[in-house]
């Protein structure tokens, strides 16, 4: 019990802010807690006990410790040919728009799954709304993403009511913004 209680007591010692700021559950098939709150208990595993009581620590009892082994087994000699098919990697698409009165513009980050970056930045120049700046640069981001063979894209957009139009959370209702929609649609289903 004494080498059970000083390997808890190193713990807290060494890891003192997460013992802090979370609750911390020993797993043990030892009577840890009833030997730590044991009145008659004296010397070193008192003031360990004492030092150990501003922690928030529940004991439980450690159970299916085979079947635990089991599992810890198959997962660690798992291979990757025997967990089935390889995830495609994912891109990401970051959109940004500005409009005024005059014209507009957009600017797209393309990043790869390898880490490479490739930046885009067009012109409107025709009078448009904040929310079909961020429209065209959606489409013009799917459309890079579709033209570098990205086969699962995820996509960044700093307007909520586009990104909430094409999740399907919010209506569109302006014709204009249903065409672009629709545009939309359409390109996600290449990816």
């Amino acid at each position: 019990m004494e080498k059970l209680a000083f390997a808890l007591m190193t713990a807290a010692r060494k890891l003192k802010p997460y013992f802090q700021a979370h609750t911390i559950n020993v797993l043990t098939d030892r009577p840890l807690r009833r030997a730590m709150s044991n009145p008659e208990m004296a010397g070193r595993m008192a003031l360990w006990a004492i030092e150990l009581s501003e922690f928030d620590i529940q004991y439980q009892p450690w159970t299916a410790v085979k079947g635990q082994i089991l599992a810890n087994f198959i997962a660690e000699f798992t291979t990757a040919e025997e967990q089935g098919a390889e995830e495609t990697p994912t891109w990401r698409i970051h959109t940004d728009e500005s409009s005024n009165k005059h014209a507009g513009g957009a600017g797209i980050v393309l990043h790869t799954p390898k880490g490479d970056k490739i930046e885009c930045m067009i012109r409107l120049d025709f009078t448009t709304t904040n929310n079909e700046a961020e429209y065209e640069a959606l489409v013009t981001g799917l459309e890079l993403a579709k033209a570098a063979r990205a086969k699962k894209a995820k996509v960044y957009s700093d307007s909520q009511i586009v990104a909430s139009q094409v999740n399907g959370s919010y209506d569109c209702k302006n014709e204009r913004m249903k065409r672009y929609l629709g545009e939309v649609k359409g390109r996600t289903s290449d990816l």
